[in-house]
Formats: C-alpha cells, sequence, structure tokens
C-alpha cells in the first residue's frame, strides 16, 4: 500500500510538473501596413466667360465693362502646376497680328499667371480658378464681326 501512494503521489507530482510547463508565456507581434495615396487631379469646366468691347473698341477683354471671366474646378489630392496658353481667338479680321494675353487667378481672385506666351502656376490647391482673357492692339479698333476665344489650361500634378 505504501507502494501504490508513493506511485500516487509520484504520478501527481509529475502531472503538475509536466502541466505547469506546458503553458505558454504570452507573447505579442505588431502587424504594420503601408498605403499610398497618389496625387491625382481633375478639372472640370465651369462658367462661360464673356468677352466686352472697350469704349474706344481697340480691345476686346474679360475685364472690360460688361465682360467676364470663366472659370473651371480644380480637385486634386495635393497640388498641381497649371500651365495657361495664349488664348486662340477666331472671329473678325487679322485677328492674328491683335495682342493675345490669357490671365488666371487663384480662388482668392489673385493673378497667379498671365500669358502672352504660356505661363505656369507652380503648386496650386483645389479651388475654383477664374481665367480671363484680351484682344486687341490698344490703337486699331477691332473689325465689327462675331469673336470666340478659348485659353487652354493644363494641370501635372505635383
Amino acid at each position: 500500500m505504501k507502494t501504490h501512494t508513493f506511485f500516487k503521489t509520484a504520478l501527481v507530482a509529475g502531472l503538475l510538473a509536466i502541466s505547469g510547463s506546458s503553458f505558454a508565456v504570452s507573447s505579442t507581434v505588431t502587424t504594420t501596413f503601408t498605403g499610398t495615396v497618389p496625387n491625382t487631379c481633375s478639372m472640370v469646366t465651369g462658367a462661360v466667360g464673356v468677352l466686352a468691347l472697350s469704349a474706344d473698341g481697340v480691345s476686346m477683354k474679360t475685364s472690360n465693362l460688361g465682360g467676364t471671366a470663366g472659370s473651371f474646378t480644380l480637385t486634386c489630392t495635393g497640388t498641381a502646376n497649371m500651365t495657361i496658353a495664349v488664348p486662340n481667338v477666331t472671329g473678325g479680321v487679322n485677328t492674328a497680328s491683335y495682342v493675345r494675353t490669357s490671365f488666371l487667378y487663384s480662388p482668392a481672385g489673385t493673378q497667379i499667371a498671365s500669358a502672352t506666351g504660356g505661363a505656369t502656376a507652380i503648386s496650386q490647391p483645389s479651388g475654383i480658378y477664374t481665367v480671363g482673357m484680351g484682344v486687341g492692339n490698344g490703337v486699331t479698333p477691332l473689325a465689327p464681326g462675331d469673336y470666340s476665344s478659348s485659353v487652354v489650361t493644363t494641370i501635372t500634378p505635383n
């Protein structure tokens, strides 16, 4: 009987020893995630501008009395460089000989670029931008006729 009690005691002690060492120590791990938000931009045409004849008849501009600038909305996840081109003017007579200038204004109304040969505004944020333009030589009255103009603005995300 003593042997039987000894084996029982030894068996219980062994099981306790085994079960005590079989518990795992807790540990932690950190999983890292990465991602990229690319700088993308889009533009949507807004208001159509109106060219108005100056009082002396020598220019048509969006800034003349009765004229209005056109607009577009820029939406970017970052910023963009915007390049405006010289206005393309059609109509009238000999419009190629007139000075053609385009103007780009920030959402706050500040002129940020003007072009008689192309100009770039650097690192512009999302917003509603206005575009103005003018045509004329400041001396000779514009010929009668219907005039039309377009100014191309190109964006390049930074």
